[in-house]
């Protein structure tokens, strides 16, 4: 029973990409490549059945402080890419990009469930403790990722930059109903 993993799921996020959704796919799916922006990654392993295995390194918010994971990432090009956490300090991690065309433009919606091992006792760690920090990293790593694919599209022949009604991002604490397990 001590094995056992309760998911928590993770308030979601949505922002809007001054970009087309072709060009947004691109961006977040540069793994280990010298432009990327989203932050240092790797590609470990491609799989026969397209999935990859890539090694991020993130800033946790503390001072001095990263982690690294292992994901499988599986793509469903342009309008999905899922994360599903192999190594790293949670034994759940499941992360969903959904990218979907809004005239030229992209909305960008975040899901994810992380889980710590121990049933009810990680089920707490994972819910009062882990689901904090994740949703603080993702609420910092959002406006970056957008900020990199604005400038990227900024510099587009292939899908160039259009105008798009501005809708507000959704990335504030509180900003969307928090879902939780």
């Amino acid at each position: 029973m001590s094995w056992w993993i309760i998911p928590v799921k993770l308030e979601t996020i949505e922002a809007q990409f001054r970009a087309d959704r072709r060009l947004a796919f691109q961006v977040l799916t540069a793994f280990g490549s010298k432009n990327q922006q989203a932050g240092p990654s790797r590609v470990l392993h491609e799989a026969d059945d397209g999935r990859r295995l890539v090694e991020f390194t993130s800033e946790t918010g503390r001072p001095g402080k990263t982690a690294v994971t292992h994901e499988w990432v599986a793509v469903d090009e342009p309008g999905e890419i899922r994360f599903s956490g192999v190594k790293g300090p949670l034994q759940h991690l499941e992360d969903r990009f959904t990218l979907e065309d809004d005239n030229g433009c992209t909305q960008f919606r975040y899901e994810s469930s992380i889980g710590v091992r121990g049933w009810w006792f990680g089920w707490l760690i994972a819910r009062f403790y882990a689901k904090a920090i994740v949703e603080r990293m993702m609420r910092t790593h959002v406006p970056e990722m957008k900020e990199a694919i604005e400038n990227r599209a900024s510099r587009s022949s292939l899908f160039p930059q259009t105008g798009c009604a501005e809708q507000p991002d959704q990335i504030a604490a509180g900003a969307l109903a928090t879902n939780s397990a």
